[in-house]
């Protein structure tokens, strides 16, 4: 009898130390992991060429997506789809954890952009205006990557626990927009304009994103041996909302133009599904009885999403019919982004700590942007030459910061300590080139690298010294045809 008991109090510690294990890593769960840059841009290999400075600019028909009041300066309806690929390569390691040191990798091909502008052929309170629609890929959420590690600690008794682990982590998806857009002149050198953005599915994508968590462990603690299968499954179907776009460009003197784009906070809702399995396994070593349990777990309900608002500046500096030289600033507040659920609890998509609570409340720091862009025309030397082919080359360089808790923290059960949060700084370069043929189609090629080192520390919660290095990589493809 005194032996059956004493198997199954060790069962049960084991099991509360499986639990609490779980409970750690599970966090990672719920955090809405954005593939390429997090801050809002817009789309077009032309811009995507001059490193994304292009707010100030904002001159051809993707400029809905840039800064609405530029959509003024098309004289003619013009026509644009745009074609991206996002490929982000990560490279793991942790301090005293040999075993997490891997490289992973995801990659996704979508449709990032189609418009319509149109140049009203009569004047708006005396003024010239346009309309224009557009649909844009917003984010993108591909993510994948397996993660094996190992975790020992001594018990009260002294005795080893020993823990082997692999997690699996998948997510896909993404958010799109079906954007109206107008833009009124004020003056020759004033304009303002406003974009609509309607978060919806439709034909071209869905607003959906799925998340999955697969967690194997083995844990070893004389005498017994003990098997955890934990699944996650989490889904958000039809996510929908609405938001502003809102922007002013400014001729303020000759050659230089000021541009401002301002995209207001929203929320969002989503039908939200959550599937949880679990089953245990316990076999003795030395003669104790062995124990099989399992649980499932189904919840559903309606999900609010909020996102932050975010301001952008910009600069360009039009030197003559060849060279423009442009740069933009962003800056983005992060503490305004969460999911609240069905309780009303608001959850953090940073690090998933609880907003209505100061004690698990991380205040983040708001994060910048800082790009620079050139673009380099080659107009012949002789002004009658026939203009069949028109080359353009462009390229620049960016920083980019992410939100993040600027600190690896180790396992702390479900746990979290208040404190501020550093955002990671991410370093880039561009490069694009444009050919236009005829006056009439524009074909414009754009790369970009987005790398950092030794961020995302508090990515995988749960293995203490976790940092990573990340290379993303992003092509565009993209025409506007002039009618």
């Amino acid at each position: 009898m005194l032996l059956r008991q004493s198997s199954r109090m060790t069962v049960y510690g084991a099991g509360l130390l499986i639990a609490g294990l779980w409970l750690g890593v599970s966090a990672t769960a719920q955090e809405l992991e954005i593939a390429i840059s997090p801050t809002p841009v817009g789309s077009g290999a032309r811009a995507a060429g001059m490193a994304d400075a292009f707010v100030a600019i904002a001159d051809d028909a993707t400029a809905a997506s840039w800064n609405p009041a530029g959509l003024v300066q098309l004289e003619k309806p013009e026509f644009s789809i745009v074609g991206s690929y996002n490929g982000v390569f990560e490279s793991f390691e942790a301090d005293y954890h040999d075993e997490v040191e891997s490289d992973h990798q995801a990659h996704n091909f979508d449709l990032n952009y189609a418009s319509f502008v149109y140049p009203l052929p009569f004047l708006v309170f005396g003024r010239n205006a346009s309309l224009a629609l557009n649909y844009q890929r917003k984010y993108d959420f591909s993510r994948d990557f397996t993660l094996d590690y190992t975790l020992a600690s001594a018990t009260s008794r002294g005795r080893l626990l020993t823990r082997l682990l692999t997690m699996e982590f998948e997510q896909d998806g993404g958010l799109s927009t079906i954007t109206p857009a107008f833009a009124l002149e004020i003056t020759h050198r004033f304009s303002i304009g406003a974009s609509l953005n309607l978060w919806r599915s439709s034909f071209l994508s869905e607003n959906s994103w799925n998340q999955t968590i697969r967690l194997d462990e083995i844990d070893m603690l004389w005498p017994m041996l003990s098997v955890l299968n934990r699944e996650t499954k989490e889904k958000y179907r039809d996510f929908s909302g609405d938001n502003l776009t809102l922007g002013v460009l400014w001729n303020f003197a000759d050659k230089w133009n000021f541009g401002a784009r301002y995209d207001t906070a929203f929320t969002g809702e989503a039908d939200y599904r959550r599937i949880e399995t679990r089953t245990t396994s316990v076999f003795p070593l030395a003669g104790f009885r062995g124990s099989l349990t399992g649980a499932a777990r189904d919840v559903r309900e309606k999900r609010h999403v909020r996102f932050p608002d975010s301001l952008a500046l910009g600069l360009a500096y039009r030197a003559n019919d060849r060279l423009t030289v442009s740069a933009d600033v962003t800056r983005t507040d992060w503490n305004d982004f969460y999911v609240k659920d069905g309780n009303g609890q608001r959850y953090s998509l940073v690090d998933f700590g609880n907003r209505n609570t100061r004690w698990t409340r991380t205040h983040f720091d708001p994060t910048y942007t800082a790009r620079l862009g050139f673009e380099y025309v080659f107009v012949p030397e002789q002004p009658d030459e026939e203009l069949n082919r028109l080359w353009t080359l462009r390229g620049g360089v960016f920083y980019d910061e992410e939100p993040a808790t600027g600190k690896s923290e180790g396992f702390k059960g479900w746990v979290r300590d208040a404190g501020s949060g550093d955002p990671d700084g991410f370093y880039g370069v561009a490069a694009g080139l444009g050919l236009l043929a005829h006056h009439r189609v524009n074909i414009d090629l754009a790369y970009q690298l987005r790398y950092a080192e030794n961020v995302n520390r508090d990515f995988i919660r749960g293995v203490r010294g976790f940092r990573e290095d990340v290379a993303q990589h992003r092509v565009l493809l993209s025409t506007v045809v002039y009618f």
